[in-house]
């Protein structure tokens, strides 16, 4: 059962409310709980990057996709709220309450590179399985295009998906075949 004060911050975090979420942590908030159906409150935050894509996925289908400084004004908040999770010790090396997938595969399956970016520099394991022994590499490869990250065929990817995966590969990120 969750506190008050910890369901304000779930709540927090859900809507992106940047004020409580660090008014919440500066009040010693411990970030480090789990919601039972949720799991770890930094999915919950990572979970929220979905809603960010989807935006950039529709501008790219509309044929008018978003330029760098509206993706970023767009994002921003959620970066916001990553660092805030980061100052305070939150442990980003948690799964979700399915143990399938954890806060670097929810960035990066939402093509997220400057929060996939800051999860790696946070030392965020690139080559963590999910339950069928996935690495993030094969599991967002096979998400995005059907087929594992060296099949890939480029000229179909949108520049996010692409400056995603090769970030994961150029920070030691390994497909489930490489690790066997």
């Amino acid at each position: 059962m969750l506190t008050a004060q910890q369901q304000v911050f779930v709540q927090a975090l859900e809507e992106l409310d940047l004020e409580q979420v660090q008014h919440l942590l500066a009040e010693g908030l411990n970030p480090n709980f789990i919601i039972e159906d949720k799991g770890p409150a930094v999915s919950v935050w990572s979970d929220t990057l979905f809603h960010w894509w989807e935006a950039i996925c529709e501008a790219h289908e509309a044929g008018e996709p978003m330029c760098a400084e509206q993706k970023q004004l767009s994002l921003q908040v959620h970066l916001d709220i990553l660092e805030a999770l980061i100052q305070a010790k939150a442990n980003f090396h948690l799964w979700d309450a399915e143990e399938c997938y954890g806060p670097l595969w929810d960035a990066a399956s939402a093509a997220c590179v400057p929060a996939v970016k800051r999860l790696l520099e946070h030392k965020v394991d690139p080559n963590s399985k999910d339950e069928e022994g996935n690495t993030i590499l094969s599991s967002i490869s096979d998400l995005f295009f059907d087929c594992d990250f060296d099949k890939i065929d480029w000229s179909q990817a949108l520049p996010e998906e692409k400056e995603t995966l090769e970030l994961l590969r150029n920070n030691g990120a390994k497909t489930t075949k490489e690790l066997a």
